[in-house]
């Protein structure tokens, strides 16, 4: 769990959308509907989906797995699979030599090998096993503060599109600028907008 280790790092959110009412209930059943499962990942080279943070293989999702007072807990989990660039150089070669062969050509066109290039690898990926990661999300409900226990881009933009999706609420990233205007007072914050300027330290 990410959270509850020895270092952490993470990246920080805000959600500024209003919570619903009924907000428990609704966020159950839409985590529960994008839960990972293995049988729905398919040969995709990158399967996400939502899991218990405290059993990341567990596939259904109960309240008691993501509600902890007013925090909802859980994880993003990535299943990913890859073929080395090696073998699959190997097997296409040996593609291409049999379509030679069979259909009794000289030279395959460009068109043809992207073909058996791309079939090929849709073979090697239904055999390569699959590596799963996860990554913890906590989530605030009070004061909207999201922290997503990553910091590489790729996997952030796939958490936001998948929370935006199971949620209906966009979240935005906090960087320094906005961490600043939340410290200083109203009357100050418009003045802040007009006058700050980016400066370089060297």
């Amino acid at each position: 769990m990410g959270f509850l280790s020895s270092s952490v790092s993470f990246t920080k959110y805000m959600v500024k959308d209003r919570i619903p009412d009924n907000f428990w209930s609704t966020a159950l059943e839409e985590i529960s509907a994008r839960a990972f499962r293995e049988k729905d990942a398919g040969v995709q080279e990158t399967s996400t989906g939502w899991a218990p943070s405290r059993d990341p293989f567990k596939e259904e999702i109960t309240l008691e797995d993501i509600s902890f007072s007013e925090f909802l807990v859980v994880a993003f989990r990535v299943d990913k699979r890859s073929v080395p660039v090696p073998l699959l150089k190997k097997y296409c070669s040996i593609e291409e030599k049999r379509t030679l062969e069979e259909r009794q050509l000289e030279r395959l066109t460009t068109k043809m090998r992207k073909e058996i290039r791309e079939r090929t690898k849709l073979r090697l990926l239904a055999k390569a096993l699959p590596v799963p990661a996860t990554y913890d999300m906590c989530w605030n409900i009070s004061t909207g503060s999201v922290l997503f226990f990553c910091r590489q881009d790729k996997i952030c933009g796939m958490f936001e599109d998948l929370f935006k999706t199971t949620f209906g609420m966009r979240i935005y990233p906090v960087i320094p600028y906005t961490m600043g205007l939340q410290v200083i007072d109203r009357e100050t914050q418009q003045q802040a907008y007009e006058t700050m300027k980016p400066e370089v330290f060297i």
